[in-house]
């Protein structure tokens, strides 16, 4: 009888740790996911408040695909006149590559050149994309508004 009691209440008490035990593991994963939890919403506040801000700044995106892989990715805020080749004369500044073009009267600008890749090479041309649509007017031409996006594909003509 005695064994018996003593066996009891070492169980209780075994059963008392394990409880104990499994409340302080559960204290700890529910403060370890309150952190998790409060790092995701961290993270969603500041993607918020840099989409917001760059929203408010109404950039262009500019991009230059060379046709081998090699794709730049440029921003850039365009001013109330700007042009496709406004911009990328001015980004041929700002980045310090070279831009070959020619004057057609009448017609506008052709870009000859971006980055010392000339039309011809490979058969393939300069041609640029508004919106992912391709504009049928000389690049000096195409107005440009904020939020635009612009990309120069040096590819296979489709004309």
């Amino acid at each position: 009888m005695l064994n018996s009691r003593i066996n009891l209440k070492i169980a209780v008490i075994i059963l008392g740790i394990a409880i104990i035990g499994a409340l302080i593991l559960i204290q700890n994963e529910y403060v370890l996911t309150k952190k998790e939890i409060d790092g995701l919403i961290e993270n969603q506040f500041v993607d918020f408040q840099y989409q917001k801000r760059k929203a408010a700044q109404e950039e262009t995106v500019y991009i230059i695909n060379k046709g081998n892989g090699d794709v730049l990715y440029y921003e850039i805020v365009p001013s109330e006149d700007s042009t496709v080749f406004s911009l990328l004369k001015e980004l041929s500044q700002r980045e310090n590559f070279e831009l070959e073009s020619t004057l057609y009267e009448g017609m506008g600008v052709f870009v000859e050149s971006i980055d010392g890749l000339r039309n011809g090479t490979q058969d393939k041309y300069w041609q640029y994309w508004v919106n992912n649509e391709l504009p049928q007017v000389a690049a000096d031409k195409m107005q440009i508004k904020k939020n635009d996006v612009i990309e120069w594909r040096f590819e296979a003509s489709t004309f």
